[in-house]
């Protein structure tokens, strides 16, 4: 009953992620070098962007997982996630732009496994990226646009609110926003949307 009048005096709003969209994400890949580093960040926007998974699930992509279709392109596969925890698995398509950035980066820093990777200053991958990293990647990088604008803080989530704002600006049903997103719910995958929409 405390929560219940907290809650009527406060209200419930929660701390959304600023969508990252697909404008924003064209002009965060101009800001990405050609060196190591800046290969690795493609391949995370990119990634992250197109297939809208969480942060851990983005993280535990591995090499291993994508696959070429000759019929429907190239996808990868989503072995296990927040609502699959019996491992059924289920491919998500990605562009040919992105399979070519992932094969870019794997030929540059020399890696199977995990995707997505540690690099640090002087250029050296480490192990699998920690999710919590995602929104520091993605706020450095921000942080060198001339659009910069200090309100906008981006997190692991981003992607996912960005692309679901992005389908749903296109017409794209909710049904089919919450099958590419993974959302079981519509009420988890309005969450998301009621505060941009």
């Amino acid at each position: 009953m405390a929560l219940k009048r907290m809650h009527r005096r406060i209200g419930r709003q929660q701390a959304q992620a600023t969508p990252l969209t697909r404008d924003l994400l064209e002009k965060l890949l101009a800001q990405c070098d050609d060196d190591i580093r800046g290969l690795r960040n493609k391949v995370l926007l990119q990634l992250g962007y197109e297939t809208m998974r969480r942060r851990s699930e983005l993280c535990n992509f591995r090499f291993e997982d994508i696959i070429a279709t000759s019929k429907r392109g190239p996808a990868i596969r989503l072995v296990r996630s927040k609502t699959d925890q019996e491992g059924a698995s289920r491919l998500i398509p990605i562009s040919e732009e992105t399979f070519n950035a992932i094969k870019a980066w794997q030929k540059v820093a020399d890696i199977s496994g995990a995707i997505l990777r540690s690099v640090d200053r002087h250029g050296h991958v480490g192990n699998r990226l920690n999710p919590g990293s995602l929104g520091l990647i993605i706020n450095s990088i921000y942080r060198r646009c001339e659009i910069n604008e200090p309100t906008q803080i981006f997190s692991g989530h981003s992607f996912r609110v960005g692309a679901a704002l992005d389908l749903l600006e296109a017409g794209t049903s909710l049904e089919l926003i919450m099958l590419r997103g993974g959302w079981r719910s519509s009420d988890n995958a309005m969450g998301y949307l009621r505060s941009w929409g």
